[in-house]
């Protein structure tokens, strides 16, 4: 930890040693590879990336054929959309988190009701208010027009021919014939649709559907933050670089003034931690209900939809070992600090990624800063709440002054959009696509 009191400029780019070694490990440089997948077989696979990155631009994957994963996830604004509450065939109740670094997390969404990156890009295709599409509808658009390259990719996978009957794409194109909406999930005729379906053809559905989303998965795995001043103030100092001027040049003495304070006397390290500042964990640190009608359960109702959710790493359309899926045995299922806990967002990027909270609740960074500096506990309704919500945050206690520094700190966090490569992007034909959907529409 740094202190956040300095006497001089020369003091506040003077880091000690063990400064410097503790600060490395917030620098992108020691991002460690990512994390094993075994519960998805195309995870490494960059041809199966290459598909997903087609399937995450593609908005033939919706009711109106309009939205896309990128509708929410732009990567001109760091795979975020700006909304308070992310819009597609309506209106979702939460925002849409950045999908940057997200392979490193082992829960995905706000509340953390996805047990892995496949599993959560399945469920807004289901969603009325995003996609819009049955699971039927995802698996014949599929079929439709990504078969040949699906086929290939089976073709070169050795677990997954092993296990697929000879007749299975054959069995595929038959589903094109079934001209009904159908899903376990969604609007009452499409479930009443998935029970006339037979089993086979409901497993065929599903395995498919399972495997749409580990596509997508491999291509968010190769979406890597990327580097900001911060982390090239860092690998000044791990250079040992006694140059103050040069070290001026990098950050201002504000902005060092925050680095210290964000590390040290504010304490935001103990959750903002690592390369990626975050630790992944959820959290209540009682940001306002957007309804108080209907309050946000958070974490408490994540846990809840991952017991009931057929795609974990559990199930029979995971490619694990059962033992390898720890956090799911070991899943905690209850207690108060679930109750509005959700989960901590990366830093990165995080100037650019406003409005902030899970329900866009704070529109700027002096916003949050205020809250954490003088929190209001935790909303509590004793007819809605299961029990009181456990708050997690102290008072700061900071001055107007040092909140800015903070402040400044932060805005050297934004990755350089200059270094991105061909994943943070729509393929060439992708966006011929769109511009001829918006020429047909004038």
């Amino acid at each position: 930890m740094l202190s956040g009191h300095v006497h001089s400029d020369i003091n506040l780019y003077q880091f000690s040693a063990a400064d410097i070694q503790f600060l490395s490990q917030f620098n992108l440089s020691n991002l460690p590879p990512l994390p094993d997948a075994q519960d998805n077989q195309y995870a490494d696979s960059l041809a199966a990336a290459t598909i997903g990155q087609q399937l995450f631009f593609d908005k033939r994957f919706s009711a109106n054929q309009q939205v896309s994963c990128a509708s929410c996830h732009n990567p001109q604004q760091y795979f975020t959309d700006g909304l308070a509450v992310s819009k597609g065939m309506g209106e979702t109740r939460r925002n849409a988190p950045s999908i940057i670094g997200s392979a490193y997390s082992p829960w995905q969404f706000w509340d953390g009701r996805k047990d892995s990156l496949w599993s959560q890009a399945l469920g807004p295709m289901e969603s009325d208010v995003e996609h819009g599409l049955s699971r039927l509808e995802v698996v014949q658009v599929f079929i439709q027009h990504y078969l040949p390259l699906y086929r290939e990719l089976i073709s070169n996978t050795k677990s997954a021919a092993n296990t697929l009957p000879r007749k299975y794409f054959q069995q595929l194109k038959l589903l094109l014939k079934l001209k009904i909406p159908a899903s376990p999930n969604g609007v009452t005729q499409a479930q009443i649709n998935w029970q006339v379906i037979n089993h086979a053809e409901q497993n065929l559905i599903n395995r498919v559907f399972a495997d749409v989303g580990k596509l997508l998965m491999a291509y968010q795995r190769q979406i890597q933050p990327l580097s900001s001043r911060f982390d090239l103030f860092v690998r000044q100092l791990e250079n040992n670089s006694s140059d103050i001027e040069q070290l001026k040049q990098i950050l201002t003495e504000n902005e060092v003034a925050g680095l210290r304070l964000f590390m040290g006397k504010g304490n935001c390290a103990s959750c903002h931690n690592g390369p990626l500042f975050t630790n992944f964990e959820f959290h209540n640190i009682g940001a306002p209900e957007s309804d108080i009608k209907q309050v946000d359960m958070g974490r408490y109702e994540g846990v809840a939809a991952l017991l009931k959710d057929e795609f974990t790493c559990l199930s029979s359309w995971s490619d694990a070992d059962k033992n390898y899926c720890q956090e799911m045995l070991y899943l905690k299922k209850q207690g108060p600090e679930l109750v509005g806990a959700f989960k901590t967002p990366s830093l990165r990027n995080v100037a650019e990624t406003a409005p902030y909270m899970q329900s866009g609740q704070f529109a700027s960074l002096d916003e949050v800063l205020e809250h954490y500096n003088k929190p209001t506990p935790p909303y509590y309704d004793r007819e809605q709440h299961p029990s009181r919500p456990h708050f997690d945050i102290l008072p700061l206690g900071l001055t107007p002054e040092e909140l800015q520094q903070i402040k400044s700190f932060l805005l050297t966090l934004t990755g350089d959009l200059k270094l991105a490569n061909q994943w943070w992007q729509a393929p060439k034909h992708m966006l011929e696509q769109t511009d001829n959907v918006q020429q047909a529409m004038y």
